[in-house]
């Protein structure tokens, strides 16, 4: 129906399907900026031949495709992820894809194995930078290494990894640059010495800075545990500051699992479009 209004080939619409829609899921080719849940279109110089199997929910734009876009599904929310037993880590992830842009800044204070840093790095492009954090020479290595492994030369964004404390976070990031600031609190995953864990005083500086770093719009993540010993003493002193931010510049939400008592919790703060600094803010 669209080729006929606008007397456009099929072709054509093709080529405007994969511009303008949002990709939902899907396995990118090397040479494509395919990301999730975000607007990006594939820059392959042969778009309809790219061989990528992209599973298209088009929430198209409506000047181009309205008739796509009036009944095009929307991308998976926190609670269609949490009805479907998603872990809040790959909740967290769906709200940074949903929030993050081609060639935005963005940021994991905890980089542990790397996981987080890969996806804040597949979702903002070769465009993007990301920095990465974590006081661990183990866990700078294995997310160096994730990297390297998983994103081809032409598609990694510029990527810089700090062997630091994430209180540093303003002092060597900037401040209201980066779309995202992902934590993800406790010990480094699958590590044979767990008594190495985030500790509740750097952390609280951390997130102090993080209100600094991130920009208007943007979000702040963290997932808090309280399973290991330290963790809930960490989360409620977390908690605590961030409920006192003022509601007339930020909006924050937790979600926890009732009846899974050692889950994380996930805390999301939104930076409301403002531009007065963070302090003034609170």
């Amino acid at each position: 129906s669209i080729a006929r209004k606008e007397h456009l080939p099929l072709t054509m619409i093709y080529k405007q399907l994969i511009a303008r829609c949002s990709f939902v899921a899907g396995t990118p080719s090397p040479r494509c900026t395919f990301k999730a849940l975000t607007h990006t279109s594939c820059s392959t110089k042969n778009d309809l031949h790219c061989n990528v199997n992209h599973l298209i929910a088009a929430t198209a734009t409506t000047d181009v495709l309205p008739t796509t876009a009036a009944t095009a599904p929307s991308p998976p929310n926190l609670q269609q992820l949490l009805s479907t037993g998603a872990r809040l880590t790959t909740a967290a992830q769906a709200v940074w894809a949903q929030v993050l842009q081609s060639g935005d800044i963005a940021v994991d204070a905890t980089c542990g194995n790397g996981h987080d840093t890969l996806f804040l790095a597949q979702a903002i492009g070769p465009n993007g930078h990301v920095y990465g954090f974590d006081i661990q020479d183990a866990a700078i290595s294995s997310t160096r290494e994730r990297l390297e492994s998983h994103l081809a030369s032409g598609c990694r964004p510029r990527i810089t990894l700090h062997q630091a404390c994430h209180s540093r976070l303003q002092e060597l990031c900037g401040s209201g640059l980066a779309r995202v600031v992902a934590f993800n609190l406790g010990y480094l995953p699958g590590a044979g010495d767990k008594t190495v864990i985030t500790a509740t005083q750097s952390t609280l500086a951390a997130v102090e800075a993080a209100l600094e770093v991130v920009m208007p719009g943007g979000v702040i993540s963290i997932l808090a545990y309280v399973g290991h010993p330290g963790g809930k003493e960490e989360y409620e002193a977390v908690r605590r500051i961030v409920s006192e931010l003022s509601p007339s510049y930020w909006v924050s939400s937790e979600t926890k699992l009732l009846n899974r008592p050692t889950a994380p919790i996930l805390i999301l703060l939104w930076r409301r479009d403002d531009d007065l600094p963070a302090r003034i803010r609170k």
